[in-house]
C-alpha cells in the first residue's frame, strides 16, 4: 500500500464522457485535487499538483479536510521513477 500526503485543495466531479462511436455517457469521475511537496536530490522540494479519482463512498471522508494536510492510499497507473530518500 502506498499513501500520498498533501495539502487538499478542492474536491471536484470531472465532466460526463460521451463515446462519439456509441453516443454511451460515461459519468464523470470525482477527483481530490491534492498539493504535495515533493522532495528533491539537492534537499529542496517542489509543489505538485495531483488530481485523485476517489471512489464516491470515500468523498464524505475528505469532505471536511479543504486546505489542511491528509493522507490518502493510492495505486499506480503508468510509469513512475522512485528514488531512495
Amino acid at each position: 500500500m502506498l499513501t500520498l500526503k498533501g495539502t487538499l485543495l478542492n474536491i471536484f466531479t470531472s465532466s460526463d464522457y460521451m463515446n462519439q462511436e456509441t453516443k454511451e455517457i460515461t459519468k464523470g469521475k470525482t477527483k481530490l485535487q491534492l498539493l504535495v511537496k515533493v522532495p528533491l536530490k539537492n534537499g529542496g522540494h517542489k509543489n505538485t499538483l495531483y488530481d485523485l479519482t476517489v471512489p464516491p463512498e470515500k468523498v464524505a471522508k475528505y469532505s471536511n479536510s479543504i486546505n489542511k494536510e491528509i493522507d490518502v492510499e493510492v495505486g499506480i497507473m503508468g510509469e513512475y521513477k522512485f528514488y531512495g530518500i
